[in-house]
């Protein structure tokens, strides 16, 4: 009898040891970080975005849509005139963050447009 529950408890600790690994090993949900580069109000077409590791090249919008794992990062923004902007963001699970990177009037075509 003695045997049988000593057999059942380490049966009980060894799934429920196994239940905590696999709670412990959850993926993380990714937070979105949208970044629009912008000139005085205008979106700026072709800049160049990087968010830690990650790259991307805005279309039309002048946004550039990032999924992220939790964490702190560093946002750079470049375009073809050589403007720059940098902002750091703090991003938490799940969490879904805007935001606009304005280069100034000198990185506005001369057409008024991007």
């Amino acid at each position: 009898m003695l045997k049988k529950v000593l057999v059942g408890m380490f049966g009980a600790a060894l799934i429920a040891g196994i239940g905590m690994t696999t709670a412990q090993a959850y993926d993380v949900k990714p937070a979105k970080l949208w970044v629009t580069a912008i000139a005085i109000g205008t979106p700026i077409v072709g800049a160049e975005i990087k968010v830690g590791d990650e790259e991307c090249t805005t279309g039309n919008n002048g946004t550039c849509v990032f999924e992220l794992r939790p964490g702190t990062y560093a946002i750079s923004v470049h375009e073809h005139g050589g403007q720059s902007a940098h902002k750091e963001v703090s991003l938490e699970e799940g969490n879904i963050l805007f935001v606009s990177l304005d280069l100034g009037a000198k990185a506005r075509h001369p057409s008024g447009s991007h």
